[in-house]
């Protein structure tokens, strides 16, 4: 069988994006990274969509990419899959020729990427988060240790994972940080592309403050679009009842996510795509959890970007109870903007009556803190 990233590589490239937007100039990136075989395939995604901006391989250690952007900088992925494994880096430029040089082994974070004034941005961003991602990476070690000595019990849980906890208290350092990079970088273009990531860390007075210091060109970008679409839609909060929408299901057929709900069972509304590695490693679970709680709940997942290949994988797992839905315009449509989704998997329980029990992001195996065991929790509550 196949692996995961293969078959999406596979979709990959069989999908080039031709329809970009406001194209006024071209890019070029010259490659010498070392480390992988003659002819790997490699790639230059558009991080907004992961469609293929250009595609090549490597040969003597070097390959070189062009393409078409528009004049204000954009996040694009450099990806390469492996048998072992899928490698990528983020580069953030305009159009311009800039040069990547490395090894195998610095990727994600270590490759030295020159001649984009803009990515210098991203790598400082970079270097101020290094001490927080070793020191959570030491304590899941930790954690691992504990679970394989068979040591790990429910005070230590407490102790890592709690508000308050280990885990809990460097991951609050860690925003802080980020909050410290884009209050020092107030009107650079990386500034507004972190705050667009973690808009959801501040409240909606606060991130309206901070969007306005930020200069008119700025703001107009793609990225300070989706803040502002962010803001003009308000928070779906706990007891609320859940926002109509209509999409496309896996038949093409419009559907409303109204008819997800009969008044008897519990209704996941999960936001999900294919290209994200949690929800990768979520799927099968939903779909076991799915199978197990059918007369109880309705699982409904909506592909959150716009590539039509990815959703039609997506939906070769959907069960008879399963529902997937999309719409053509993904991450700018209205229930990607309504629901304010802010990363993949996200998460929103409501009860048989519509109203929203919880929500949450990111999937989580093994702990207390399971998806599948906190949403059968959930479902306790009346």
């Amino acid at each position: 069988m196949l692996k995961l990233y293969t078959i999406i590589s596979a979709i990959f490239l069989l999908t080039i994006v031709a329809n970009a937007q406001s194209r006024n100039d071209s890019f070029t990136v010259n490659a010498e990274i070392t480390g992988f075989e003659n002819e790997t395939p490699v790639m230059i995604l558009d991080a907004s969509n992961n469609g293929i901006i250009d595609s090549t391989s490597i040969v003597n250690d070097r390959f070189t990419f062009s393409g078409t952007t528009t004049q204000a900088p954009k996040s694009f992925i450099i990806y390469i899959p492996l048998e072992s494994g899928v490698k990528y880096a983020y580069v953030f430029m305009a159009n311009e020729t800039v040069t990547v040089k490395g090894d195998l082994s610095d990727f994600p974070n270590n490759l030295t990427v020159e001649g984009s004034v803009h990515h210098k941005l991203k790598q400082d961003y970079d270097k101020s988060l290094v001490s927080f991602d070793k020191q959570m990476n030491a304590k899941n070690i930790e954690i691992n240790e504990f679970k394989k000595n068979k040591s790990w019990n429910d005070s230590l849980q407490k102790a890592y994972f709690d508000e308050g906890g280990i885990l809990h208290t460097i991951s609050q350092d860690r925003i802080q940080a980020e909050k410290l990079f884009i209050k020092n970088n107030l009107n650079t273009y990386y500034a507004l592309e972190v705050l667009k990531y973690k808009k959801s860390e501040y409240s909606d007075k606060e991130l309206k403050k901070l969007f306005s210091k930020f200069d008119k060109n700025i703001q107009a970008t793609a990225n300070g679009k989706a803040i502002q679409m962010y803001l003009h839609n308000p928070a779906i909060e706990v007891g609320d009842h859940f926002v109509d929408f209509e999409s496309t299901n896996k038949d093409g057929k419009s559907q409303k996510f109204s008819e997800s709900f009969d008044g008897k069972k519990f209704v996941l509304l999960d936001f999900s795509t294919p290209t994200c590695p949690n929800t990768r490693a979520a799927l099968p679970a939903i779909k076991e959890l799915d199978q197990e709680m059918t007369n109880q709940l309705n699982t409904v997942t909506f592909y959150t970007q716009n590539n039509p290949e990815h959703f039609t994988y997506l939906t070769t797992m959907q069960s008879e109870s399963w529902q997937m839905l999309w719409t053509e315009k993904g991450n700018e449509g209205f229930p990607y903007l309504r629901y304010r989704i802010n990363a993949t998997p996200t998460y929103l329980l409501f009860n048989p009556q519509g109203n929203l029990i919880e929500r949450w992001s990111g999937y989580k195996k093994g702990n207390s803190d399971d998806t599948t065991l906190k949403i059968k929790k959930l479902m306790q509550i009346k």
